[in-house]
């Protein structure tokens, strides 16, 4: 075979769809989205529309399963009652349907949430210098950090309503670029209901006005949406 034929064949592999893929709904990883026009967007066509930028999330979802398939055979204490990637339910929108989500890794004997996320080592220093001094941070990472946390809010919300009580979460972020445990950074904050129905009602309240057939192009567009600026 030559170089070409190899290189499309591996672009053909890394391509076939997963079930990740076939999300015909949004989710929490698009309700907690900053930017109205683009989580607007996302209930218009149910879900969202693949884009060019889609190597880092195969690899993404490629660290997902090795970890999910580790837990399963595993003798680790800590995750001895590890519930993982289960579909929990968060509502219902008239007209739309159900929205439901898969937690990555719910331990309940310890009330935890944990959701993994890769990154690399330049996003991962921006969001640490960002937590230590929000001030003089960079304002696209605290864009993405406030995504990030509202997901995994919301993931918390629907285990709690649900009865699988939960009282911390965290974000654990794996450096694609890593090359030790030091690239392995874990942000843990307190559950917060409130912040989850305002995310929940958020919804609720664009879905009615698109409903009621609200333009699109004058909903807010936030202006550290990496979605915005590549203009997709």
């Amino acid at each position: 075979m030559k170089d070409s034929q190899v290189r499309e064949l591996t672009i053909a592999l890394l391509t076939q769809s997963t079930e990740r893929d076939k999300q015909r709904k949004v989710g929490a990883s698009q309700i907690s989205d900053p930017c109205t026009y683009h989580l607007a967007r996302a209930l218009i066509t149910s879900g969202e529309a693949p884009i060019k930028y889609w190597l880092g999330g195969k690899i993404g979802t490629a660290v997902h399963m090795l970890l999910e398939d580790t837990i399963t055979k595993t003798d680790l204490p800590d995750v001895h009652d590890a519930i993982v990637e289960k579909k929990i339910y968060l509502g219902e929108l008239k007209d739309y349907g159900t929205i439901s989500s898969k937690p990555d890794l719910v331990l309940p004997s310890k009330k935890h949430l944990i959701d993994w996320k890769t990154s690399s080592r330049d996003k991962m220093r921006k969001m640490q210098k960002y937590i230590d001094d929000p001030e003089n941070g960079n304002a696209d990472v605290a864009y993405t950090l406030q995504k990030y946390v509202a997901q995994v809010q919301l993931y918390a919300w629907g285990l709690n309503r649900e009865g699988t009580e939960i009282e911390t979460c965290s974000l654990v972020f794996i450096n694609r670029d890593g090359t030790t445990e030091n690239d392995i950074w874990t942000y843990t904050f307190d559950y917060s209901e409130e912040l989850a129905v305002q995310l929940w009602d958020r919804l609720v309240n664009l879905w009615d006005a698109i409903r009621a057939g609200v333009d699109l192009d004058n909903l807010d567009k936030n202006e550290h949406c990496f979605k915005c600026a590549i203009g997709i």
